[in-house]
């Protein structure tokens, strides 16, 4: 079958990376890299965007005629230096770039609550099989333990039965070495999720104290880089990121945030301070209405809905005096399907009446964009690196995440119509389109169209 559709706006995308460049070089505590490590920074760039890996034989494939090598393997091990050695300032340029990308954005895409736009913050794993050991110092650096994933494992043997009289102790998670990566961004309209910054962590790691502390940095990292262009925030999050010290934390600091706990923990009641169980003190709330809830995989449920206000206290020292205390709103939307799980969220947003309540259910479910931008992001082999120094795991992820934010901006920039309509013949021609044009099918485009238009691709990106 012969190819008649082309990518002919190809060079509009190429001059988005080469605009926000500019606009991130005029700010003043710009320091210009290396021109040979920008360089290579951008074939890395290239080569994620057109092949969708995170291996360095495919990336070495794909800029193989502008390395100057013999072969690919010698200029997979020229990457893999880069990765590993170069002196380029990798973090502050990926968060100058990706600040740069925010206030590229046409305005009103970014999805907005009250006048503030939604900070989404989640960890992600990365299982690593067997990487853990290796001799001569080859294993990756510092790796620690995450949880097995259950699909294509083998199930767990039952456990024997517990003597009379005894508990039996509960299962122990499967784990296996790899890393833990913490990622916050900017959701869109379209359910679509813009990276602002990410940071890696491992147990192993001898300078990471401990994840929510890695948790907290990344939060902050966020906040600082949306202060620039002035954009208040409501920080979002899962179950485990909720702890009481961020909570109250960011409470104190007037930053407002929506995460989803669990109800076990002690509340003290508004009327008389008395400290109960946050289930039990919601359970004697009364109803105020019904709403749909679409936040998950299982699809839209109905829900009852009841809220509360009472002060959650934390102290790090156990002394009865030494503690620190916030008063915040609490949700929770009871299915009416009784074989479900409650969802019970703390906020500093109103949520007295049933509007103010389904406004925060509903700011809670576009958490969801994350995890679809890890599903495309790990169907790019953001979990699939080869790379064993810490730094080179770390520096190739970033321009994983670069590169997904720059597809993000083409998406979402109304000069690039005539691109998105090239793509979506092209993938209509050769392969199969969903309902819409996404990042994940944008970027097979690209690579579709690399493959028969390399020299015009290299020629506009890399010069």
């Amino acid at each position: 079958m012969q190819r008649t559709v082309a990518l002919r706006e190809r060079g509009r995308f190429a001059a988005l990376l080469n605009s926000i460049l500019r606009a991130a070089r005029r700010r003043a505590t710009w320091s210009e890299p290396d021109a040979r490590n920008l360089r290579t920074w951008r074939q890395l760039m290239l080569g994620v965007l057109v092949r969708r890996t995170t291996r360095l034989l495919s990336l070495a494939q794909a800029v193989l005629p502008e390395r100057q090598a013999r072969c690919v393997k010698n200029a997979a091990l020229g990457l893999g230096y880069c990765l590993a050695r170069a002196e380029f300032p990798t973090a502050s340029v990926s968060r100058r770039l990706l600040l740069a990308v925010v206030q590229a954005l046409p305005a009103g895409r970014l999805v907005s609550y009250r006048g503030k736009v939604l900070l989404v913050l989640d960890p992600t794993d990365y299982p690593k099989r067997s990487r853990g050991r290796g001799t001569r110092g080859r294993q990756m650096q510092p790796i620690g333990r995450v949880r097995r994933k259950a699909h294509g494992q083998p199930k767990p043997k039952p456990r024997a039965r517990a003597a009379p009289g005894r508990a039996r102790p509960a299962p122990r998670p499967a784990t296996t070495f790899g890393y833990v990566d913490v990622w916050a961004g900017l959701v869109l309209r379209g359910k679509q999720l813009l990276p602002l910054t990410r940071q890696l962590f491992s147990a192993a790691h001898p300078k990471l104290p401990s994840q929510p502390a890695v948790e907290d940095a990344v939060v902050e990292q966020a906040l600082a880089m949306l202060r620039a262009p002035k954009l208040p925030s409501i920080v979002v999050g899962d179950r485990g990121l909720g702890r009481k010290e961020r909570l109250i934390s960011l409470a104190e600091r007037e930053q407002d945030f929506v995460f989803r706990i669990d109800p076990d923990i002690t509340a003290l009641s508004r009327r008389g301070r008395v400290a109960l169980p946050l289930a039990d003190l919601l359970a004697r709330q009364a109803w105020v209405g019904e709403t749909v809830w679409d936040g998950d995989d299982d699809g839209p449920t109905r829900c009852r809905v009841r809220a509360a206000r009472a002060t959650i206290r934390f102290s790090r020292t156990g002394r009865q005096a030494d503690y620190t205390e916030a008063t915040l709103n609490f949700v929770e939307l009871v299915p009416l399907e009784r074989q479900r799980e409650s969802l019970v969220l703390a906020t500093t947003l109103p949520a007295r009446t049933p509007a103010e309540c389904r406004g925060v259910a509903r700011v809670y479910a576009y958490r969801w964009a994350i995890e679809t931008a890890f599903e495309t992001l790990k169907a790019w082999g953001l979990e699939r690196f080869m790379v064993r120094a810490w730094r080179a795991i770390d520096r190739l992820l970033r321009i994983v995440a670069l590169a997904y934010a720059l597809v993000v901006l083409a998406l979402q920039d109304p000069r690039l119509a005539p691109l998105h309509a090239h793509a979506i013949a092209l993938l209509r021609q050769w392969t199969v389109l969903g309902r819409r044009l996404t990042p994940g099918t944008l970027a097979e485009a690209i690579g579709l169209d690399y493959s028969a238009h390399r020299r015009a691709w290299t020629a506009v990106w890399l010069h």
